[in-house]
């Protein structure tokens, strides 16, 4: 059976790029040990050089492959965040901000 894949939402413009890196590393190790495949934005844009606008449209394009959205306590405090959450919430792409939860109905 295919794993599904659960793209990571959470606040990056801004953040020092260690804690961001570190904060998006754990969340993806998280998911991975619920036997999941976790899409992590950091990589899927792969530099903090690229504009919001660039790294947006990557991420964007990465959450539409994805079952489900795990969002971070920081995503409330970020326009990227909030603008993958809405679009998740008007495709009906399930949105979890608990791994016990994500557990519970993906596994």
């Amino acid at each position: 059976m295919k794993k599904k894949k659960i793209y990571i939402a959470g606040k990056v413009t801004g953040e020092h790029p260690i804690d961001c890196t570190l904060k998006f590393e754990n969340a993806k190790s998280s998911i991975q040990k619920l036997g999941l495949q976790p899409v992590n934005p950091l990589e899927v844009v792969g530099s903090f050089k690229v504009t919001r606008e660039q790294a947006m449209r990557k991420c964007i394009k990465a959450l539409m492959g994805c079952d489900a959205i795990y969002v971070l306590p920081c995503a409330e405090n970020s326009k990227g965040a909030g603008l993958e959450c809405s679009l998740a919430a008007n495709l009906n792409i399930p949105m979890y901000a608990e791994l016990e939860n994500l557990k519970k109905e993906l596994q």
